[in-house]
Protein backbone atom coordinates (compact mmCIF):
# COMPACT_ATOMS: atom_id res chain seq x y z
CA UNK A 1 0.00 0.00 0.00
CA UNK A 2 1.13 3.46 -0.63
CA UNK A 3 0.99 6.28 1.42
CA UNK A 4 1.01 9.78 0.69
CA UNK A 5 3.70 10.29 2.66
CA UNK A 6 5.88 8.32 0.15
CA UNK A 7 4.52 10.12 -2.23
CA UNK A 8 7.30 12.96 -4.00
CA UNK A 9 4.95 15.79 -5.39
CA UNK A 10 6.49 16.61 -8.66
CA UNK A 11 5.86 20.28 -9.08
CA UNK A 12 7.96 22.48 -11.89
CA UNK A 13 7.04 25.93 -12.47
CA UNK A 14 8.13 26.12 -15.84
CA UNK A 15 8.88 23.63 -18.38
CA UNK A 16 12.50 22.91 -19.37
CA UNK A 17 13.58 25.04 -22.45
CA UNK A 18 14.15 22.28 -24.41
CA UNK A 19 10.22 21.48 -24.12
CA UNK A 20 9.17 25.44 -24.58
CA UNK A 21 11.79 25.31 -27.90
CA UNK A 22 10.00 22.04 -29.04
CA UNK A 23 6.54 23.26 -28.88
CA UNK A 24 7.58 26.79 -30.43
CA UNK A 25 8.72 25.02 -33.64
CA UNK A 26 5.65 22.97 -33.89
CA UNK A 27 3.29 25.97 -33.30
CA UNK A 28 5.71 27.67 -36.10
CA UNK A 29 5.96 24.50 -38.47
CA UNK A 30 2.88 25.37 -40.71
CA UNK A 31 4.28 29.09 -40.91
CA UNK A 32 6.28 28.61 -43.92
CA UNK A 33 6.21 31.77 -45.80
CA UNK A 34 7.74 35.34 -44.98
CA UNK A 35 6.54 38.72 -45.98
CA UNK A 36 9.28 39.67 -47.10
CA UNK A 37 9.46 36.94 -49.76
CA UNK A 38 5.60 38.05 -50.53
CA UNK A 39 6.90 41.17 -51.29
CA UNK A 40 9.00 40.15 -53.67
CA UNK A 41 6.54 38.11 -55.66
CA UNK A 42 4.29 40.51 -55.90
CA UNK A 43 7.02 43.12 -56.86
CA UNK A 44 5.64 45.25 -54.07
CA UNK A 45 8.14 47.39 -51.46
CA UNK A 46 5.72 48.73 -49.11
CA UNK A 47 6.12 46.96 -46.32
CA UNK A 48 2.94 49.18 -44.43
CA UNK A 49 0.79 48.36 -46.80
CA UNK A 50 1.32 44.43 -46.73
CA UNK A 51 0.90 44.98 -42.90
CA UNK A 52 -2.48 46.67 -43.60
CA UNK A 53 -3.16 43.31 -45.55
CA UNK A 54 -2.10 41.38 -42.91
CA UNK A 55 -4.32 42.74 -40.34
CA UNK A 56 -7.76 42.15 -42.09
CA UNK A 57 -6.33 39.18 -42.92
CA UNK A 58 -5.87 38.29 -39.09
CA UNK A 59 -9.52 40.15 -38.72
CA UNK A 60 -11.11 37.69 -41.32
CA UNK A 61 -9.77 34.87 -39.24
CA UNK A 62 -11.23 36.11 -36.00
CA UNK A 63 -14.33 36.57 -38.00
CA UNK A 64 -14.72 32.98 -38.66
CA UNK A 65 -13.14 31.52 -35.22
CA UNK A 66 -9.85 30.37 -37.43
CA UNK A 67 -7.05 30.97 -34.32
CA UNK A 68 -4.55 32.97 -36.15
CA UNK A 69 -1.73 32.79 -34.26
CA UNK A 70 -1.70 29.31 -36.33
CA UNK A 71 -1.36 31.56 -39.41
CA UNK A 72 0.56 34.49 -38.42
CA UNK A 73 3.30 35.11 -36.50
CA UNK A 74 5.26 38.69 -35.82
CA UNK A 75 9.05 38.43 -36.80
CA UNK A 76 12.20 40.55 -37.10
CA UNK A 77 14.08 40.33 -39.96
CA UNK A 78 17.69 41.24 -40.21
CA UNK A 79 18.64 42.12 -43.81
CA UNK A 80 21.41 44.05 -45.03
CA UNK A 81 20.99 47.54 -43.53
CA UNK A 82 19.27 46.67 -40.49
CA UNK A 83 16.38 44.83 -38.71
CA UNK A 84 13.11 44.90 -40.08
CA UNK A 85 9.47 43.93 -39.12
CA UNK A 86 7.83 41.09 -41.01
CA UNK A 87 5.70 37.98 -40.26
CA UNK A 88 5.60 34.27 -40.78
CA UNK A 89 2.60 32.85 -42.95
CA UNK A 90 1.35 29.81 -43.52
CA UNK A 91 -0.65 28.51 -46.50
CA UNK A 92 -3.65 30.25 -45.47
CA UNK A 93 -2.16 33.06 -43.95
CA UNK A 94 -0.60 33.86 -47.73
CA UNK A 95 -3.59 33.95 -49.60
CA UNK A 96 -5.67 35.53 -46.80
CA UNK A 97 -2.84 38.18 -47.07
CA UNK A 98 -2.79 38.69 -50.92
CA UNK A 99 -6.78 38.53 -50.73
CA UNK A 100 -6.79 42.06 -48.38
CA UNK A 101 -3.79 43.72 -50.40
CA UNK A 102 -4.56 46.89 -52.76
CA UNK A 103 -6.37 45.88 -55.88
CA UNK A 104 -5.04 48.18 -57.76
CA UNK A 105 -1.62 46.89 -57.37
CA UNK A 106 -1.72 44.75 -61.10
CA UNK A 107 -0.34 41.57 -59.40
CA UNK A 108 -2.64 41.40 -56.77
CA UNK A 109 -6.06 42.31 -59.08
CA UNK A 110 -4.49 39.36 -61.21
CA UNK A 111 -4.42 37.18 -58.34
CA UNK A 112 -7.83 38.06 -57.47
CA UNK A 113 -9.45 38.06 -60.68
CA UNK A 114 -7.68 34.33 -61.25
CA UNK A 115 -9.53 33.29 -58.24
CA UNK A 116 -12.54 34.09 -59.68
Amino acid sequence: MISQSNLIPYELDQPPRVILEFVEAMDTFDLRFLSCDLLERLEMDDEHMLDDAVERAINACLALSIPSRKHFRKVFIIKQNGISRGWRLSALGCYLTVVNEDPAHPMVAQFQAFLF
